[in-house]
């Protein structure tokens, strides 16, 4: 994918928050700018009244020196690449930073003791950014929406494949194993997070972990699952019901879901709240005096992690726009009995949004 103008956007912000040279310890804002998907490196960005030609200085060790010039031509990203030892990387980011009154280093990525560690080998004072490279990182071009797309397509098919197999009573773990297998077998680099396979009574667990309990005629059974794809993730949940005659219980708790999901999903487009999407699907839950069985938060951004900005919850002061990729995930939880969620992926456009998670939702198995 090209970077370059993610550097430039990012250039632009240190200049407004007169910082000369930022130091990027978080791996994952290291891909987004450069391309670099090694797991050892540090990325040094400088503003442009610091520097109007070095845009900055990737470092990291011999594993990954062909890697690194390849990610980085491949990106376009202006970098110069230092690969070496510790020292060698601290004598080449010093260099690099010569003459910067003001050098900041992303505080959520680093430990106190990296902070320290570069603040000696920088013979300086080095303050906390206040730049989130997250911020950025919500509003996604079309190449990332392009892998998230892929990704939930092989999401689907996974599914679509071992479905059947729900009636053969396997355990969730045996489930959960094959269908990460198939979302392997399909060209995923893995799961996006460890599957969720929860039936019966583990269901009214919203992140239940998969057991060896067997899953049997008259269980609820959430799945929620992801894949990823070129680095970028996908995630979506559905529900279903074992045996031919769901109950009453089940029928109206999954139709006051499906509801609240469908009222959640008709927001998502450009300039709404995303605390709008959240309120939507707690009204139309409260209609079916439901509200109060729902205990986490509508949904989340998806990207280079499957849980990144912006949250969609009732505190949100995020709105939607143009790139933005979230999930709508409503669910209701009877503790002991069962638990009904529907997740969706969606883009959101200029002319609306996209539902990028399309397998069918329907609870009772093909």
């Amino acid at each position: 994918m090209k970077t370059k103008h993610r550097i430039a956007q990012l250039r632009q912000l240190l200049d407004d928050h007169k910082i000369d040279v930022l130091i990027i310890t978080n791996l994952l804002n290291i891909k987004y700018l450069t391309g670099f998907s090694g797991s050892a490196g540090t990325l040094l960005i400088a503003s442009p009244s610091h520097s109007k030609d070095d845009f900055g200085l990737l470092c990291t060790d011999g594993r990954y020196s062909e890697q690194a010039e390849l990610q980085i031509r491949e990106s376009g990203a202006s970098v110069q690449i230092t690969v070496g030892n510790n020292q060698k990387q601290f004598a080449a980011s010093k260099h690099f930073s010569k003459g910067s009154p003001r050098i900041a280093i992303e505080p959520d990525s680093t430990s106190m003791t990296l902070f320290s560690t570069w603040t000696t080998a920088m013979e300086q004072t080095i303050a906390p950014s206040d730049v989130k490279i997250e911020a950025l990182r919500q509003f996604k071009d079309e190449e990332e929406i392009a892998a998230i797309r892929t990704a939930c397509q092989i999401a689907d098919e996974a599914l679509t494949l071992v479905l059947p197999r729900l009636s053969d009573e396997p355990t969730e773990n045996e489930f959960a194993a094959e269908l990460e297998f198939q979302m392997r077998m399909l060209g995923a680099q893995g799961p996006s997070f460890e599957t969720i396979v929860a039936s019966g009574p583990n269901s009214a667990m919203p992140h239940a972990r998969p057991t060896n309990r067997r899953m049997t005629e008259g269980d609820t059974v959430i799945i929620d699952f992801g894949a990823i794809w070129n680095g970028y993730h996908s995630d979506c949940t559905r529900t279903y019901f074992l045996g031919d005659g769901p109950t009453e219980q089940f029928k109206r708790i999954y139709s006051a879901v499906e509801s609240a999901h469908e009222a959640g999903v008709s927001l998502t487009v450009q300039d709404e709240e995303t605390s709008a999407v959240d309120r939507a699907c707690r009204e139309s839950l409260a209609t079916n005096n439901l509200a109060e069985f729902f205990t986490h938060s509508t949904g989340h951004g998806v990207g280079l992690e499957v849980h990144e900005l912006p949250w969609v919850h009732g505190d949100s002061k995020s709105s939607l726009k143009n790139g933005v990729v979230i999930t709508v995930e409503p669910g209701v939880y009877i503790a002991g009995e069962l638990g009904v969620r529907i997740e969706d992926t969606i883009a959101i456009t200029r002319s609306g949004s996209e539902i990028l998670t399309r397998i069918a939702k329907s609870p009772l198995l093909p």
